[in-house]
Formats: C-alpha cells, structure tokens, sequence
C-alpha cells in the first residue's frame, strides 16, 4: 500500500505558481474595480453633464455595490455550478458591454441601469478571479498570492486618480468610459484564450442533488470557514471607506489635506500586500488580521493625543491605515487557508463581497454622524468599538485549523 502510494506521489508533478496568470486574474480585478473608481473620478463631470444633483449621483455611484450587497452569496454557488472560467470571462465581457454604452452617455435612468448591471459583473470577478488565483498557486504561495489580489482595489482608484484623470481632463467622460470598455474587454478575452485548456483549472461544476437554494445559503452562513474571514473583513471595509473619507477633513492644513487624500489609499494598498507576505512566511492570517485590528486601535488611541500637530496627526493616521491594510490581505488568505475545496472557496469569496458591501453601506454614514456630534472623540471610540468586534472574529477564526 505504501509503496504503490509512493509511486503515485512521485508521478505527480510538484505543484507550481503560474505567476503570469496571477498576475493577469489580477488585472482583471483591477479592471473590475475601476467600475467603482471611474465614477469616482469623473464625479464633478458626471454632476455638470445630468445636473441630477449629488444625491442622485452618489446613487449611480455607489449602484455598483447593491449586487453584491444583495446576491454575493448565491455568486458563489452559482460560479461553483457554471464554472468559475466561465463567470469570470461573462463578468468582464458584460462590463466591457456596459462601459461602451455608458460612452455614449445615455439618459440618466438607463446610466442607473447600466451601473446597476455592473455590480453583476464586478461580483462575477470578485467571486471567481481569486477562485481561480488560489487554484493556480502552489501551497506555499496561496497567501502570497491572496496578498497580490488584495490590492486591487486601491491600485484601481490610484490608477484611476492618475490616469483616468488625465484622460478625463483631456478628452472627457466618453473617452474616460470607452478606455475602460475597451480595457475590461480585452482582460476577458486574453483570459479566456490565456485560460481555457489550463489543465489546472480542470474545476468540475459542482453537480448532482442539491438542497434547496435557501438551505445552501443558511448552510453558507453557518459554515466558520467562510463566515469568520467575512466578519474580519466587514469591520475593515465599515472603517476604511470612513477614514479615507472623512479624516483628511481633521487636518487643519490644507496641503497636508491634499497629501492625504492620494497617501492614504495608496499606504492602505500597501498593507494589504505586506499582510499576503507576513501571512506567507511569517505567521497564520488569523494571527495577522489580530496584529492589524490592535495596531488600529492603538493608532486611534494616540490620535487623541497628538490632534494639536498637524504634522504628527498625519504620521499617526498613515500608520492607522497601513494596519487597516493588513486586514483584508489577512481576510483573503483566510479562505483558501481555511476552504475544504474550491466550492467552499467560491461561496467564502461571495459570503466576502456581500459583508463588504453591507460594511461600506454601514460605515460611511455612521462614522459620518459620530464625527458631526463628537469631532476627533467620536470618530476614536467608533474605532475603538469596531477593533474590539474585529479582534473577536479574528480570535475565532484562529481556532479553525487549517485545511492542510
């Protein structure tokens, strides 16, 4: 029995990372979240063209986020059937489809529609694209890999700020919609030709009897392995949208305001890479994400402290968000650490989606409101409170063992 094992192990060939495809199902995360970053760059031009007033322009703004609010669960049972190639290519390809419309600038309602449309296909990415990263990673790479995928959120709206803006200054919102279309296209299509005959990806659709729909998604959220790195990550995305949004306004010099407007999310893009390596080498995610969540309330401790310079406050709020970084990056090695097989890994990355939607829905108005009350001292204890539900998750999740 032993030696016909042994056989077996020899014949199997040591799995390998395929870099250049991480590196490209990274891209197509990138361009997936330029959905959220193209609107965000193009606000003021978006409130000029429609003169619908930024209510109704947050709106469309953030419309990208209500599919994943409301099915990111069911994302991740239905990749799992249809085949994670295969929602992935139609994700990219149906925003391609609804950038190129939106060039064209059509009516107000129907640019409601289409943004509406494109948290469809932002959700396909987000379930499938680390599905597939982790599945192509050796075992030893899975949260180096998963640190990589993490950032492209902050790379999309640093890219955005950078070149959308150029392009957006230059030649207006039509041209600014039709790059992405045509950038998000053609991800899709190099995917596709890139990933077809993979042999790796050889992923069969999970098939046969199945409870009912309701019985998988109550299954889904009484499964640890999924929820706990999903609650980790909650608390991240309710505070960062916050910070990044409304702490710039505490600083009493205007240049440094400037500053930190383009720091913040880059210093924050950078903490979730460092969290993938720390997780990689040094200790468990679980274990990371407790380091994260106490440097943040530690920062925000000495936030109320140091309010009198400008100069220091920034510093401090630099650091704060570095460890706010490492959080994600913790949250999404969690999943292919703690998933039994890539189903599991699919539905965690939906069951992810959706907290993350639901804390950046929470967060904003939230934080919002205990800053116009209290200032500074509002915004310490909110953080505060959240660090404590943050280091709870991370503490049970770190009991879970890992699958080997």
């Amino acid at each position: 029995m032993s030696s016909s094992t042994s056989t077996v192990n020899a014949s199997m060939p040591e799995p390998k990372t395929q870099w250049l495809n991480v590196i490209l199902l990274w891209v197509a995360g990138i361009s997936a979240a330029m959905q959220f970053a193209k609107f965000s760059v193009s606000f003021d031009g978006l409130l000029e063209h429609y003169q619908m007033g930024a209510t109704s322009t947050g709106a469309a703004l953030s419309a990208v986020g209500m599919a994943g609010l409301v099915f990111g669960v069911s994302a991740g049972m239905i990749a799992s059937r249809v085949g994670y190639l295969k929602v992935l290519v139609g994700a990219l390809l149906l925003g391609g489809g609804l950038s190129l419309l939106q060039s064209t600038l059509p009516s107000f309602q129907l640019l409601f529609v289409t943004r509406m449309l494109e948290g469809f296909s932002q959700l396909g990415v987000v379930v499938a694209a680390p599905t597939l990263i982790a599945k192509i990673s050796a075992p030893q790479h899975k949260s180096l890999t998963m640190g990589i995928w993490g950032t492209f959120f902050g790379v999309a709206f640093a890219l955005c700020g950078w070149a959308g803006k150029n392009i957006l200054d230059q030649y207006g919102l039509q041209t600014l919609f039709l790059s992405h279309g045509v950038f998000i296209s053609t991800i899709g299509l190099v995917l596709f030709f890139k990933l077809r005959n993979n042999p790796v990806l050889d992923l069969v659709p999970v098939t046969g009897r199945q409870d009912g729909f309701i019985k998988q998604m109550i299954k889904i959220y009484r499964n640890p392995r999924a929820l706990l790195p999903s609650c980790v990550f909650l608390f991240y995305t309710c505070t960062l949208v916050s910070v990044l949004t409304y702490i710039p306004g505490l600083i009493g010099d205007s240049t440094l305001q400037k500053l930190m407007l383009v720091a913040l999310p880059l210093i924050s893009t950078g903490g979730t890479f460092l969290a993938g390596a720390i997780a990689q080498y040094l200790m468990r995610p679980q274990r990371v994400a407790l380091m994260a969540y106490c440097g943040v309330a530690s920062c925000a401790v000495v936030l109320s402290v140091v309010s009198g310079s400008p100069e220091l406050f920034c510093v401090v709020v630099g650091v704060m968000v570095l460890f706010l970084g490492m959080v994600p990056g913790s949250a999404l090695a969690m999943i292919p650490t703690l998933a039994r097989n890539p189903s599991e890994q699919a539905q965690g990355y939906g069951l992810l989606a959706q907290f993350g939607n639901l804390g950046a829905t929470m967060g904003p108005p939230t934080f919002a409101t205990a800053i116009a009350v209290y200032g500074l001292a509002g915004l310490v204890v909110l953080v505060l409170c959240v660090c404590c539900f943050g280091v709870l998750f991370s503490l049970l999740a770190g009991r879970i063992k890992a699958v080997v």
